[in-house]
């Protein structure tokens, strides 16, 4: 199912580094507007024949209308492109489809809602004769979604308080023997069972297979046979915040908030590495019926495919470019830091939303027990 939480942490980390003057208004609009994740306009906007409005999970950040329109798509073909923050999740759209007040053009969402929408017959095929199917990663070219952003869940840690000593897998995670200090986990299900069975010496490309009941079930106990040294966290302002003030020497969180920690740890405090990490894609969605209509839509979306504005949206806020040719153009002092580079991708996880689909709701409750009790 779709990560809603991710979706608003991205939302935050933009606003957050805008504000800070971390990040210039161009930049900004250039990587937002590539990527469908702005600040939330009025939740009542409403598509015109001129307008793209595109639908994603809002965040803190305020910006000013006029800062955050007319840029990139909008001077290239002079058509108006908002957004708003409500949240599209698959209730909502097919609330609006089904009603016939569709005022949505473009959808940021997951592979997993992405296939329940499709299932309720709410939203349109991508056109692959305007959308290019070359320029994203294999796999997130779908009938009814193309990928337009990848994110992963990541094993950082602290070297200063850990003396040196470099975890380099999940395994090391789970030996407090010799990586004694605090881990952290999310206080949720998804991208988490996958490290405990990694930590088990399951292959990665054998996790899921793993992960039946008995599977689950083991993988369970191995959150318990460490849940003294676990502390964890909600949102992704909540994990930065674990490692900034340090409370945790090591644990899983999300790839962007590593991207953010880097700049604001002191020098040899703080590391990542995308072994045995879990990489997932965001997925855009058109919703039937879409005010803007199907090509004009499609035809931003294919705009937001060119690699240069996926690496200004990378480097602005740790969101890895969906395009593998954006891999090479990631400035050097970056690429470490990239889940969708070649070599990251080769070392992690595929996250996989039919597996979710069928077993993160039941495992959910037991994952949350087996953390907190």
């Amino acid at each position: 199912m779709s990560d809603t939480d991710f979706k608003r942490d991205l939302a935050e980390i933009a606003a957050e580094r805008f504000k800070q003057g971390r990040l210039t208004r161009r930049g900004f609009v250039t990587a937002m507007t590539a990527l469908g994740v702005l600040p939330a306009l009025s939740r009542g906007a409403m598509a015109q024949a001129s307008e793209i409005v595109v639908a994603n999970w809002g965040g803190q950040g305020s910006v000013v209308v006029d800062e955050v329109l007319g840029k990139t798509y909008t001077e290239l073909t002079g058509i108006k492109v908002s957004v708003d923050g409500g949240g599209p999740s698959p209730g909502k759209v097919r609330a609006m489809v089904e009603s016939g007040a569709v005022v949505w053009d473009l959808c940021d969402s997951g592979a997993g809602s992405a296939m329940v929408m499709n299932e309720a017959g709410v939203i349109q095929p991508i056109d692959y004769s305007i959308v290019d199917r070359t320029k994203v990663l294999k796999g997130t070219d779908l009938p009814f979604g193309v990928g337009n952003y990848v994110f992963s869940y990541v094993l950082c840690y602290n070297p200063q308080m850990l003396d040196g000593n470099v975890p380099k897998t999940w395994e090391d995670v789970w030996n407090v023997k010799d990586f004694p200090g605090m881990r952290t986990f999310r206080k949720s299900v998804r991208g988490q069972l996958e490290c405990a069975a990694l930590a088990m010496g399951i292959k990665r490309e054998e996790v899921y297979d793993f992960l039946d009941e008995d599977g689950i079930k083991a993988a369970l106990e191995k959150f318990r046979s460490i849940r003294d040294d676990i502390i964890v966290w909600g949102s992704g302002a909540d994990s930065e915040n674990l490692f900034l003030q340090g409370e945790v020497a090591m644990g899983n969180i999300y790839s962007t908030r590593a991207f953010l920690l880097k700049d604001s740890m002191e020098e040899g405090t703080f590391a990542t590495t995308f072994e045995g990490g879990v990489v997932q894609p965001g997925i855009w969605v058109v919703p039937k019926d879409n005010p803007a209509g199907t090509e004009a839509v499609m035809k931003f979306i294919a705009h937001c495919q060119d690699p240069q504005l996926q690496v200004e949206w990378f480097k602005a806020m740790g969101n890895a470019p969906i395009n593998p040719e954006a891999a090479s153009m990631v400035p050097a002092e970056l690429a470490a830091y990239n889940p969708s580079s070649p070599e990251n991708l080769a070392v992690q996880v595929i996250y996989n939303d039919e597996w979710y689909a069928k077993n993160q709701v039941s495992a959910e409750e037991a994952y949350i027990n087996a953390l907190i009790n």
